[in-house]
């Protein structure tokens, strides 16, 4: 069985880690779920790519990575699955991806044709956690969407030098538990 790893920004006081949990469990019993983090600065992309990036290269090929974070779908937003260095990305189209993977090419990209319920307000549980669930047991990619090539692509933050070379700006993009500053 395949492991599916978690990552949002959910937090942990309410029941939305639970319930996405819960979720998976009632597809596969005997899943194996581990959560990267649910401490992401709300709708923080370069926060979370970061976090994911320093840690899906840690687990076996064949690991499917949910990033749910600002997964809300709109025209702009879609809902993708990726195939990237032999792991499984399952999230939004935020260029969360892209900025993770930023060295290399997606093996396959597609567009999940998976709707949500129409009272469904939590798509990380009613899509993502389908998907998820469809790839451990061993589906593929081409049975839940249509190949897609529009994926957001976003920069990583890089300094400025400004006043004549006397001062550096730059953009903090994750704190530490120890305090470590990661620009």
């Amino acid at each position: 069985m395949a492991i599916i790893t978690l990552t949002t920004d959910f937090g942990l006081k309410d029941h939305f880690v639970g319930a996405l949990k819960g979720s998976i469990y009632k597809e596969l019993t005997n899943a194996k779920i581990v959560d990267i983090s649910h401490e992401i600065s709300p709708f923080n992309i370069h926060q979370c790519a970061y976090i994911v990036k320093n840690a899906y290269k840690n687990f076996p090929e064949g690991t499917i990575h949910i990033v749910g974070l600002d997964a809300e779908p709109t025209p702009e937003n879609q809902h993708i699955a990726i195939l990237v260095d032999g792991h499984y990305f399952i999230t939004a189209n935020t260029g969360v991806v892209g900025l993770i993977t930023s060295e290399i090419n997606p093996e396959k990209v597609v567009q999940i044709n998976i709707p949500n319920p129409e009272n469904g307000s939590f798509p990380v549980m009613d899509v993502f956690v389908k998907v998820a669930c469809h790839l451990a047991r061993g589906g593929t990619l081409e049975v839940i969407g249509r190949p897609f090539n529009g994926l957001t692509e976003l920069k990583e933050y890089s300094p400025i030098i400004t006043d004549n070379g006397k001062k550096i700006v730059g953009s903090v993009v994750y704190i530490d538990n120890y305090g470590n500053v990661v620009t």
